[in-house]
């Protein structure tokens, strides 16, 4: 866990996260990518969480990061091929 300061808020990098290395939809923006960090920001004061954010590469290759309320995402599913039942033939 890296930590840095940042006015009244600590910056802790969330290296545990859920999304972390995982593709994902953000429906506010259309746009779909892979998580590569979540950060929590905790006010200095009371020692509590004040936001995440998480820090996404995306997947068409536009080279355009982007961030996100970590909430706001949807994990993207794999895509499963089942294998197509074989048919008897007469």
């Amino acid at each position: 866990m890296s930590t840095t300061m940042e006015a009244n808020v600590w910056v802790t990098e969330d290296t545990g996260h859920r999304l972390l290395g995982q593709d994902v939809a953000h429906p506010a923006s259309g746009r779909r990518g892979t998580v590569g960090a979540v950060l929590i920001y905790v006010s200095k004061l009371t020692g509590r969480p004040v936001r995440k954010v998480a820090h996404m590469r995306p997947m068409d290759h536009s080279g355009r990061e982007w961030t996100a309320d970590p909430d706001t995402l949807q994990l993207l599913q794999p895509i499963a091929h089942s294998a197509q039942p074989s048919g008897t033939r007469s």
